[in-house]
């Protein structure tokens, strides 16, 4: 009874908490002027919200698995359409009933009456006429069809989704995981990790006296160190990924019966070896960061490292003890919601661009280009401050960049109310400091 009490307790949580992740993750949008970071932002929001809505007919954090979240849009979207039908039926029938019939009634013949009124006092006060212009320019822009179909179509959505949570029938799904069909036999998961775990050991012994080191070497012939480190990373990386993804498929198919305790031994070695792998991946970015200077790419690159690292970890854990798929998939996407929401909320548009500039006094290079084609309107305001701190030339260079960049384009164009965005803001009047002024 008391885990069942706890069970229920975690439950009746996880509706809100997802929610309000949506909430926290979609309020970046007004913080970041990224492109990239809204499509993301977009994308995160659409899934928490599948998940809150399908889960409130049934919040057991058990259901929450990698399969759950990849299929919890469509999913959600399916159920949704059919209560929105619903719901606007009955609201049609609400309509016909005798008091909704006064209500119609009364509407058509208030508005029509209204509209003729403002019209004529228009002509007679500014105020009004302000309002009547600004109408007229709204509906004959038609700038406002593409909301109101976008905007229609998501109270359907929501109203929908609402139907789903609270109606009767909804079934809730089956909470309880089916045991996997462990075909892959104890000798032969020793034998596949062993032989992984060899091979990565081998490769770390025989790059141990470069392998953190500033240059290899011996590269391949007619590859350049910047080659070399970042074709390294790719490749590494990747073999630390699948890495992950060898220990979690032996896990989950593997029998357990024989050998369980030197499968359990080779695991950790190979767990070991692939975290090693990692921090050479990290080491060869910063080398190359420190080489070409500083990138998004790059540094989302690292990010995705940390939670590559913070999965193999809770898999050695989930490997000391019987494998959760599900709980190993809600502690990496913990860790990897945290890591966004930071990226999504910290300008690091801005701290590249901060540090590129300043390391120019050490390398005397700078992309102007990257600086100006590629960074978001996140970083201008930065990058305006720092202009001072340039020679003359350079400084001539990236102010000219800067201004053909944003005197062309629409990115910090006045927006309306409801599109108030906090980094266009400060971007506008980091732009207003380098606008020639006209004679």
């Amino acid at each position: 009874a008391l885990h069942r009490d706890r069970h229920t307790k975690r439950g009746g949580t996880l509706v809100p908490s997802l929610g309000a992740a949506a909430t926290l993750v979609a309020g970046a949008a007004t913080i970041t002027a990224s492109e990239v970071l809204h499509v993301v932002i977009c994308a995160a929001v659409v899934v928490l919200l599948a998940m809150q809505m399908l889960l409130a007919v049934d919040p057991s954090p058990r259901r929450i698995t990698a399969r759950f979240a990849a299929t919890a849009p469509p999913v959600a979207l399916f159920r949704a359409v059919p209560h929105a039908l619903r719901r606007a039926a009955e609201a049609t029938e609400q309509i016909r009933s005798t008091r909704a019939r006064a209500w119609v009634r009364g509407l058509a013949l208030t508005l029509p009456v209204l509209l003729v009124f403002a019209l004529l006092l228009a002509e007679a006060d500014p105020t009004f006429a302000r309002w009547r212009d600004a109408v007229d320019a709204f509906f004959s822009s038609w700038e406002f069809l593409p909301r109101v179909i976008f905007f229609t179509a998501l109270l359907g959505l929501v109203v929908g989704a609402y139907g789903y949570a609270i109606s009767n029938s909804a079934a809730p799904l089956a909470t309880t995981e089916r045991e996997p069909v462990r075909w892959l036999g104890a000798t032969e998961r020793v034998m596949l990790l062993a032989a992984v775990t060899a091979l990565l050991w081998l490769f770390l012994a025989l790059q141990l006296g470069y392998f953190f080191g500033s240059q290899p070497r011996a590269t391949a012939p007619g590859m350049t160190f910047a080659e070399y480190a970042r074709r390294g990373f790719a490749e590494l990386s990747i073999v630390a990924s699948a890495s992950a993804v060898l220990i979690l498929f032996a896990e989950h198919f593997g029998q357990r019966d024989r050998h369980g305790r030197l499968a359990q031994l080779v695991a950790y070695a190979l767990v070991v070896a692939v975290l090693l792998l990692l921090a050479s991946a990290v080491h060869r970015v910063l080398l190359y960061e420190a080489a070409y200077g500083f990138t998004t790419a790059r540094l989302y690159a690292q990010a995705y490292m940390m939670v590559v690292a913070a999965a193999l970890v809770l898999l050695a854990v989930e490997v000391a003890h019987t494998l959760d798929t599900g709980r190993l998939f809600r502690r990496t996407s913990t860790v990897a919601a945290v890591l966004l929401v930071g990226l999504l909320y910290w300008n690091h548009d801005a701290w590249i661009a901060r540090r590129n500039i300043d390391r120019f006094a050490t390398t005397g290079q700078l992309d102007i280009a990257y600086l100006t084609d590629e960074l978001s309107p996140d970083a201008l305001p930065v990058i305006v401050d720092k202009l001072a701190l340039l020679p003359k030339p350079t400084r001539a260079d990236l102010r000219a960049a800067l201004q053909k960049r944003y005197a062309v384009s629409a990115t910090l164009a006045t927006t309306h109310w409801f599109e108030w965005n906090l980094s266009r803001t400060r971007a506008r009047a980091a732009q207003a400091a380098i606008t020639p002024v006209s004679p």
